[in-house]
């Protein structure tokens, strides 16, 4: 598989990393490695210099299992990988010895031995260690800080947010807002907590409806005594949420952490209001910003959340904007000419088409974005702040 760039950092020679191979028989052998090279678009390089138990190894059995640490966050990676070929000559060779040399040179240490070979790995897969990223986790006060932001901006009233337990069938509630019965009730997080945990599960935005009515149809098709039960089991009150939405906040593909709602009938225009698309970028600028807020001093943490979600919003509003859903590429080029001032003899020339397209174009635009003219475009698109590259 080929390694995502927000993962080359692993790379950089930062932080050691550590090498499990195992042979044959079973038995395992773990090398300590001050560096990992990335050759390929989906093979990395270790340098052989001692590693004779891992390169028998190696021959024996052509799989392993590398443990990397990003310098950047500190996030634990475990990659998988597949032994391919020995490098003894070439390119990759070469700089790998000139890299091992410099440091050496500069260290003013010796080799402790001469390179070898160069081993090159194929990735099969790649995985987040989430069970180790527990020094990264932020205190319980900074979700309910969250929370408050969400609340404010979006106008969710019953809110709480979750991470994943230590095992698949696990979340752990840290923080709430709004939530009737929270610490009098027992079950009153019962119905968010299987919604995390569905979200944990499916990795996917969960939005449901109308349910009181639906929980009101299973107690009629169950018999008298199962009834009963399933009214003890999910009792139907006045105090019975009408909707639930629950979206995973993710960081580097991996959920960190679950955000569930509930609405009461008078809340559901505020719950379901936002689509997916921008639940799903605020979720990962949420993400990016939940791995530095630790660096951030308490006072100050709910202002970031605001200018996350705000720019969020914007980012939705941009792309949902008639600009990017209605208009071709072409179109977006042919607008954003126009807002810089060009002529359709300018315009064409520069995107090597003939003025009469150009022509056709604009009208096609004017009928899309609604506006009547050069200039009502020019202003479209220089108040929404659409002027971008795409004219090059």
């Amino acid at each position: 598989m080929m390694l995502p760039a927000e993962l080359m950092p692993l790379f950089e020679g930062a932080l050691p990393a550590c090498l499990v191979t195992g042979s044959a028989e079973g038995i395992p052998n773990i090398a300590n490695l001050t560096r990992v090279w990335h050759a390929e678009p989906h093979c990395i390089a270790i340098a052989n210099q001692l590693l004779n138990k891992t390169y028998r190894n190696l021959m024996e059995n052509p799989f392993a299992l590398l443990k990397m640490v990003n310098p950047h966050d500190l996030i634990h990676w475990e990659v998988s990988v597949r032994y391919v070929r020995s490098e003894y000559e070439g390119a990759l060779f070469e700089q790998i010895r000139q890299d091992i040399e410099t440091v050496s040179w500069v260290a003013g240490v010796p080799l402790p031995a001469p390179l070898r070979s160069v081993v090159v790995f194929e990735v099969v897969s790649v995985r987040q260690c989430v069970e180790e990223s527990v020094h990264l986790k932020p205190a319980p006060e900074t979700y309910g800080d969250l929370l408050n932001v969400l609340a404010a901006v979006h106008e969710w009233n019953r809110l709480s947010y979750w991470i994943p337990g230590e095992n698949d069938q696990d979340v752990k509630l840290q923080a709430s807002r709004g939530v009737p019965g929270a610490g009098v009730d027992a079950a009153a997080f019962e119905s968010m907590k299987r919604l995390a945990l569905l979200v944990k599960s499916d990795r996917r935005i969960v939005r449901l409806t109308n349910i009181r009515s639906q929980l009101r149809y299973l107690h009629s098709i169950r018999s008298e005594s199962e009834a009963q039960e399933d009214r003890l089991e999910t009792p139907l009150t006045e105090a019975t949420p009408v909707s639930y939405l629950a979206f995973p906040i993710l960081s580097s593909h991996a959920v960190i952490g679950i955000v569930c709602c509930e609405g009461n009938s008078g809340q559901m225009a505020s719950v379901h209001s936002r689509e997916d698309r921008y639940l799903t970028g605020l979720a990962a600028k949420l993400g990016e910003a939940l791995l530095t807020i630790t660096s951030v001093p308490a006072q100050e943490r709910e202002a970031l959340f605001k200018q996350v979600i705000e720019l969020a919003k914007l980012q939705w509003e941009k792309e949902a904007d008639p600009f990017h859903s209605s208009l071709s590429a072409r179109e977006r080029q042919v607008a954003a000419n126009v807002a810089k001032g060009l002529t359709n003899a300018e315009i064409a020339k520069q995107l090597f088409i003939s003025p009469r397209t150009v022509t056709t174009h604009l009208e096609r635009i004017y009928q899309k974005l609604n506006v009547p003219s050069r200039a009502a475009l020019t202003r479209y698109v220089m108040e929404k702040g659409l002027l971008t590259d795409d004219s090059e």
